[in-house]
Parts: C-alpha cells; sequence; structure tokens
C-alpha cells in the first residue's frame, strides 16, 4: 500500500524556543513497511527531523524502489569498490602492510564484504545507477565516486559500466589524493580516484561554478582522511566543492546518498541547509552516522 512519506524539518534559528517550532514538510511518495530500520530506530526515526538527518537501515535499491520517480536533487556517493572480488581473492595482511585494515578494504570489519564476483559486482553497480537515473530531477546531477582498480597487471576502468547505465557521463573530475596505500614499486603510483559527474539528459544542470569554490577546475587535491569508524570515507571537501555550485537551492532540495557509510555526504548538506536522507546496509555505520548528524557522536 502506498503511504505518504514526510520528512519534517525545523527552522532552529528562527524558532528557538522547542514550543515555536514550525514544521516545513517535504513529502516524498513511498511503500514503507514499519518494520524496516528498527535498528536504527532510536537514533534515526523514519519520520524525523530532517535538520538532524535520516539514514535508512536497508539497502539502497530498496529504498530507492520506494521512491518515485523525478524526487531527488542530487546524489553524491561511493559505493564499495569491490576490491577483493576484482583480485579474486582476499588478501592475507601483511608484515609490510602501510595501512590499520591490510590490503583489503573491510567494511564492518569483514573483508568479505567486499568480495563479489566482478561480473555481479558490475552489474549490480548499473542496476544502482539506473534506479539513481529514475528518482533523479531532469535537471539534477549525480557524483559517483569510483576508482582504476588493479589486479593481475590488468586494469579496470569504472567507464566500462557506468557507459552501460542509462546516465549522460558529462565529466571525470580527478581526485589527487596526494598519497596511496599501495607502493609496490611497479608502476606509477596509484594516488588518484575519479568522480563522475552524471546527468539524466545531456541539457545544463542545476549548476553554477562558484565565484570561489575550493577547486575551479577538473584536478582536486586534498588528502583522504583516515577514520577509524569507516575504512574508506571521503573528505568533507569533495561534497563541499559540488555543493558549492549547486545554482538553485530551493527550499525542497534534496540530498541521497546511497552509501551513507558515516555520514559525510549528508552532514555537508546539513551544513548547506539543505534536505537529505541516505541508506547504509551496515547497522554500526547505519548507528554512528546518525549519532553524528544527530550531534551525539561528537
Amino acid at each position: 500500500m502506498r503511504r505518504q512519506f514526510y520528512f519534517i524539518a525545523y527552522n532552529v534559528k528562527a524558532y528557538p524556543q522547542w514550543g515555536e517550532l514550525k514544521a516545513q514538510k517535504m513529502k516524498l511518495e513511498l511503500n514503507f513497511d514499519n518494520s524496516t530500520n528498527a535498528e536504527c530506530s532510536t537514533s534515526a526515526p523514519i519520520v524525523g527531523y530532517a535538520v538532524l538527518g535520516v539514514v535508512l537501515l536497508e539497502d539502497c535499491l530498496t529504498t530507492m524502489g520506494k521512491l518515485t520517480d523525478n524526487s531527488v536533487d542530487l546524489i553524491i556517493t561511493s559505493p564499495p569498490y569491490n576490491k577483493a572480488g576484482y583480485e579474486g581473492f582476499i588478501r592475507k595482511r601483511h608484515e609490510k602492510d602501510s595501512w590499520s585494515k591490510g590490503r583489503n578494504i573491510e567494511y564492518g570489519g569483514e573483508a568479505d564484504n567486499d568480495f563479489m564476483i566482478e561480473a555481479e559486482y558490475q552489474e549490480q553497480q548499473i542496476k544502482v545507477l539506473n534506479e539513481m537515473h529514475r528518482i533523479l530531477k531532469p535537471n539534477g546531477s549525480v557524483f559517483y565516486n569510483h576508482k582504476v582498480r588493479v589486479a593481475q597487471h590488468k586494469a579496470s576502468h569504472p567507464i566500462e559500466w557506468i557507459l552501460k547505465s542509462n546516465f549522460t557521463f558529462r565529466q571525470q573530475i580527478i581526485w589527487d589524493r596526494k598519497n596511496s596505500p599501495a607502493v609496490a614499486p611497479i608502476r606509477y603510483l596509484p594516488n588518484t580516484e575519479l568522480i563522475f559527474w552524471l546527468t539524466k539528459t545531456p541539457c545544463q544542470p542545476n549548476f553554477e561554478r562558484a565565484k570561489s569554490p575550493l577547486f575551479v577546475g577538473e584536478v582536486w587535491q586534498f588528502s583522504a582522511k583516515p577514520n577509524p569508524l569507516h575504512p574508506a570515507p571521503f573528505p568533507e571537501e569533495l561534497p563541499t566543492n559540488i555543493m558549492m555550485c549547486i545554482k538553485d537551492k530551493t527550499e525542497d532540495f534534496v540530498v541521497y546518498d546511497p552509501y551513507a557509510g558515516t555520514g559525510t555526504t549528508l552532514k555537508v548538506a546539513r551544513s548547506f541547509g539543505l534536505k537529505y536522507f541516505g541508506s547504509e546496509i551496515n547497522s554500526n555505520y547505519c548507528r554512528l552516522a546518525n549519532e553524528t548528524l544527530n550531534g551525539t557522536l561528537f
């Protein structure tokens, strides 16, 4: 049965007294099951305050399947890279590993969480991209962070599956991380990741380059910031530079992160006064994200 799903945003500055708070409702059409997200219900109520944000404890395909077409303005996300799956095996830790989690990306403390058969991973990502395309507004944008992976002396570029999706590929941005955990001398140091700007149609999106963004060109240079709570977070500079260049930040502007992790994208959206929500399948990350957004973690 189709129900109405509401995010309720309170203007805390304008209405400092709790009894005087007035709600601004932003309606999204959702097929919503009250039993969903039980593990996050205490820190992220499904009907909650958008100024505090909400991360849903479920797979992003489940979340997006509940959304109507053309309902989201901006998506900024970084999926798991399937690093172990592309290599074809989970590497054992080595005494010379330069980062604390060794050679695998261990989401939720488990290396096999990033271990899918590569062909299945790419098909999954195409499905995710096509759902993003469906829910995106005609003038919206997706910024999809991924990287070139290398295994057995062969590289795989994300454009291989991105071009199989329904998106229009608008621009490639290079994130210069300035360092790399891969230090083997057999190739040039792989110290970059990629951000793919994707649009629904080949038309001008809701974008105007800010006069003084953090980065004006296609190369964004900032170091990855280690986070003991998550193995692969991207720094706040990434979503910040994007949101600085959104031309029309209307009252119903909505930001979504399908792989919310610990909530970086949503935290930045909150700082811009935008409505936002995310999906996360790991209950620990979901809890941490909601605690961060609610201001109770730090």
